[in-house]
């Protein structure tokens, strides 16, 4: 399908030895091993004739070098391409067996059938290929239109019984495909090489996934959760970092997620081109859908989705309105109305005698939907307070107006109806101001104040601020620091709050789904997930999805140190 990239991870709960110990023993004694038939296809490599063997369900390799009568050495030599010693089987894999030399079945005459003399092909040249070494964003059709070859060409000169290849797997591009088109069997090659990558052209857009996802996506299994990712990697041109890093994160919490015994179908799909390569039923094989991240792709997946599946809103805290008129639509970034709702309910928790709440608005301009939020919510939350207001021109003339409605001898609590960067700079700097003059300052905000670099963060701490965020990562938590060193290990980069919540959604969301099933949002108003950086605390709305109303409060002490309170 065009632009998707599919990633099968099924998360093996132990080994299979740990599986067998804690099986019962009369089940231990029920089991049969699967029979090997011995295939009836033979094929001509590099001189010698082999069986060609496909690969069946429990088969191994010590079954199937007795079925044939030769040693393991001898399959391993056979199919040294495939690295049978270090990854094992693989269900539907073809083998090379080689046939007993001096035997009846060694010789491949000309009365055999046209059709099976089509398989027999001398090995290649090393001028009539180059190597391509697989990025994780790649898959087979990708790589074929890169070219311009076809799939089957690629497919047959290294060998592959799929189209599935991995992650910085080096794989044969053939110079003269229309040579490696249309044959009956593939050919696997036995002579061992050093590869040659051809010089990629192509910008260095995204990082190679390392080795260790190669051996989680190859896993065959039971899949309990079915999930999907849609995404703007924009893969054919300038990859989209912030989708690189969601997806990172994500990634990673599918590892976790199997060590801990959660089977999990990952699929991904690039959006990047503003077109959403899924239809309907494809949707509808998800138990929930992460992205795509900007409103109007967001709109077009819910039209083709058409309430098969949960759509999950990862980013935009504004697609709060589409979740209230969607059923099927859940909103992860806590909403900036909720935010407010909890500054101020943290005002009249900690309100105590003598103490002054104050409402500072801006004067002389256009109210906007932030400083109406405040001031509705201020309005119904029954605290009483005082209401200061000034332009930003009036500046520093408006502290003796403020210092007017303060006490000295309580708390004064502070809330701001205006997300203004150049209006907030001149309340903290005022703030901070007045705080140097005695007065006990305590300024409560939502996340919005932390996204201004000009603010000095010196006056933050000075004001005591009190913030209601969404996100928030405590890095002296065990968990994080955790996450942190295996980011590091696996990407060798730096994990930023996009590779942050790309774990929590990915983690929390499969979590709740495992334990709960098909009806598993029957569970969201009773349950809250605790995240690295976000929490997931899922209300209903009045007409449609779900949002999330999961909020961290934090503060900024005046040691300078900055504390999760909740």
């Amino acid at each position: 399908m065009k632009n998707m990239m599919k990633t099968n991870l099924t998360a093996i709960v132990a080994t299979a030895c740990l599986l067998f110990a804690g099986a019962p023993m009369t089940a231990a004694q029920e089991y049969i091993a699967p029979e090997v038939v011995v295939s009836k296809d033979k094929i001509r490599s590099g001189g010698k004739v082999y069986y060609s063997h496909v690969v069946q369900e429990k088969q191994t390799l010590f079954s199937i070098s007795k079925a044939y009568g030769v040693s393991l050495q001898e399959i391993f030599d056979a199919n040294k391409s495939l690295n049978l010693e270090t990854e094992g089987l693989k269900k539907n894999q073809i083998l090379l067996i080689p046939v007993k030399e001096g035997s009846e079945e060694e010789v491949v005459t000309s009365s055999e059938p046209a059709e099976r003399l089509s398989m027999v092909v001398q090995t290649p040249q090393r001028d009539a290929y180059f190597f391509h070494r697989v990025r994780w964003y790649e898959d087979l059709n990708f790589i074929a239109r890169k070219y311009e070859v076809s799939p089957e060409s690629i497919m047959n000169i290294n060998g592959l019984a799929t189209p599935k290849v991995k992650t910085r797997q080096m794989l044969k591009i053939p110079r003269h495909p229309e040579m490696w088109e249309n044959l009956e069997k593939p050919v696997s090659e036995t002579e061992e090489e050093t590869p040659v990558e051809i010089q990629d052209t192509t910008e260095k857009s995204a990082l190679d996934l390392p080795d260790l996802f190669d051996n989680i996506f190859q896993r065959e299994g039971k899949h309990d959760v079915q999930v999907s990712l849609l995404l703007p990697i924009n893969a054919r041109a300038k990859v989209n970092d912030l989708a690189i890093d969601l997806y990172s994160g994500a990634l990673l919490a599918a590892r976790d997620l199997g060590n801990e015994g959660t089977n999990l179908d990952l699929s991904v799909f690039d959006v990047g081109d503003g077109t959403i390569p899924v239809t309907r039923e494809r949707f509808s094989r998800s138990d929930f859908v992460i992205g795509p991240v900007s409103n109007a792709d967001l709109i077009r997946a819910v039209n083709i989705c058409q309430g098969t599946s949960w759509i999950v809103s990862p980013l935009d805290p504004k697609t709060e309105a589409l979740a209230d008129t969607i059923p099927n639509l859940i909103q992860a970034p806590t909403p900036t109305n909720t935010q407010i709702l909890n500054a101020v309910r943290w005002i009249g928790s900690d309100l105590k005698r003598g103490d002054k709440v104050i409402l500072i608005t801006q004067k002389g301009v256009n109210t906007t939907d932030y400083a109406e939020a405040v001031s509705r919510e201020m309005s119904a939350s029954g605290i009483d307070f005082v209401t200061a207001s000034y332009s930003i021109l009036e500046g520093r003339n408006s502290m003796q107006s403020i210092s007017n409605l303060m006490t000295t001898s309580g708390t004064n609590r502070i809330i701001t109806a205006s997300d203004s960067e150049a209006f907030l700079i001149e309340v903290v700097r005022n703030l901070y101001l007045l705080a140097h003059n005695s007065y006990d300052i305590v300024l409560y905000s939502t996340s919005r104040i932390r996204t201004f670099d000009t603010i000095d963060i010196e006056q933050l701490h000075s004001v005591n601020l009190h913030v209601s965020v969404s996100y928030f990562i405590d890095y002296n938590a065990p968990a994080v620091q955790k996450f942190i060193m295996d980011y590091r290990a696996l990407f060798n980069a730096e994990p930023n709050q996009f590779a942050f919540q790309g774990y929590d959604l990915m983690k929390g969301l499969t979590v709740l789904r495992s334990r709960y099933g098909r009806n598993w949002d029957r569970a969201f108003n009773r349950m809250k997930v605790q995240g690295l950086q976000s929490d997931l605390e899922f209300v209903k709305t009045d007409r449609g999805g779900y949002v999330n109303k999961a909020v961290r409060r934090i503060v900024y002490a005046r040691d300078y140190s900055i504390n999760l309170v909740k």
